[in-house]
């Protein structure tokens, strides 16, 4: 399965096609420069394609209703787009098999197309996907999951509680996970029928809640167990069942319904999308919680998943080429490595991207990151022993 997705006119992104979107994909570049966007735009229409393969899944096998709608303006208003309408944005993602069959979902003039009856998705063809979106709002996860029970019926917007939702699920199946990277352990602890998260030292030096620990543990922590649990522990058969039963339900077409395809004979893939992994974090720290996340989603998964994050680190981006060198030795730096051909780094400037991946050298091209402290040396460089600034 091939995706690609060309976006236009959409918040700051002016024009951006990725012709094939790597199962590894990170957007550097500065704030506001338009990767959130670009993820959350890429996310969005995996999810609408998700949702076009059940609703094909079940028209094929005889559920003649459809049990839901396709409502871009509620998509929008979650993803903080509502106010970008009003440019007219254009985004067509695509999906394409080997043998050229292609799937298209476009949006244009505020309608989308591409989700008909005329476009269902061939029986051979059907995925069942599922997205996680870890949005930058994690950090209010520990404080959250401590003072939940008082804060029902709180709203702090889709991505968090998206998020949320996924840690909170991850917790029930994970009650114990090694944090390597940052040499501490994180335990999930029965308290008064509630659950709370602890953060241990090695050798049990000291224990404390989650929401006590560091900034750069409390946006990390989620980061992990949530990749975790979808490399390890994610149950495909229950989330598909729960979901087809929730739809035929609303329809009350379950006699109707006749299977066109068992679930063990559809494919399946996980999408992890992170907001800057390494909030807060150290730069080596920065550096081996990518190696910890590669390893889960490429290395030691169980489950199938692509990974897209965006940072501001170039530490990380030139770590990756560390991890792209370990795969042509066939060894691994930390539990890690990324194959070449499946990696994809672009830099996201002024709307447009940049692609810094260099194929006859196996690279990613890092020389436009060095810029600032390139620039800090000339500066440096430039001052006499008085403190001023020397003319050139």
């Amino acid at each position: 399965m091939k995706e690609s997705i060309h976006i236009k006119n959409l918040g700051p992104i002016k024009d951006i096609f990725i012709e094939d979107i790597k199962p590894l994909t990170v957007l550097i570049g500065e704030s506001g420069s338009g990767k959130s966007t670009l993820m959350k735009a890429i996310a969005l229409f995996r999810w609408l394609y998700k949702m076009h393969n059940i609703r094909s899944y079940l028209k094929r096998s005889k559920v003649s209703k459809s049990p839901f709608r396709f409502r871009m303006d509620t998509y929008f208003k979650n993803c903080g787009f509502d106010e970008y309408l009003k440019n007219n944005p254009e985004i067509i993602y695509t999906v394409e098999f080997s043998d050229n069959r292609k799937y298209t979902l476009h949006f244009a003039k505020n309608k989308l197309t591409g989700t008909g009856d005329k476009d269902l998705v061939q029986t051979q063809d059907l995925y069942y996907n599922k997205l996680s979106f870890i949005s930058e709002t994690r950090n209010i996860i520990p404080l959250w999951a401590e003072r939940g029970a008082s804060l029902t019926g709180g709203y702090l917007g889709f991505y968090f509680h998206e998020v949320y939702n996924d840690f909170d699920l991850a917790s029930e199946n994970i009650k114990d996970l090694d944090i390597n990277y940052l040499n501490l352990k994180l335990s999930v602890k029965k308290v008064q029928s509630n659950k709370k998260y602890f953060i241990q030292a090695p050798n049990k030096e000291y224990e404390l809640t989650l929401k006590n620990s560091s900034s750069g543990t409390q946006n990390a922590i989620p980061v992990t167990l949530i990749a975790e649990h979808f490399s390890k522990h994610f149950d495909f058969e229950e989330a598909f069942n729960r979901s087809l039963l929730n739809f035929l339900s609303k329809t009350d077409n379950l006699t109707d319904f006749k299977p066109v395809k068992n679930l063990g004979d559809i494919k399946k893939k996980l999408f992890i999308h992170i907001e800057e992994p390494e909030l807060s974090l150290f730069p080596e720290a920065q550096c081996e919680l990518i190696s910890d996340l590669i390893s889960k989603c490429f290395v030691s998964n169980s489950n199938s998943i692509d990974l897209i994050f965006s940072t501001h680190s170039p530490y990380i981006i030139n770590h990756l080429n560390l991890l792209i060198k370990a795969s042509d030795c066939n060894q691994l730096v930390d539990g890690a490595k990324i194959e070449f051909e499946k990696i994809a780094v672009y830099q996201v400037d002024e709307g447009k991207i940049e692609d810094l991946i260099v194929k006859n050298q196996r690279i990613i091209n890092t020389n436009s990151l060095s810029d600032t402290i390139n620039n800090i040396y000339d500066k440096y460089n430039q001052l006499d022993k008085d403190g001023r600034l020397i003319e050139k």
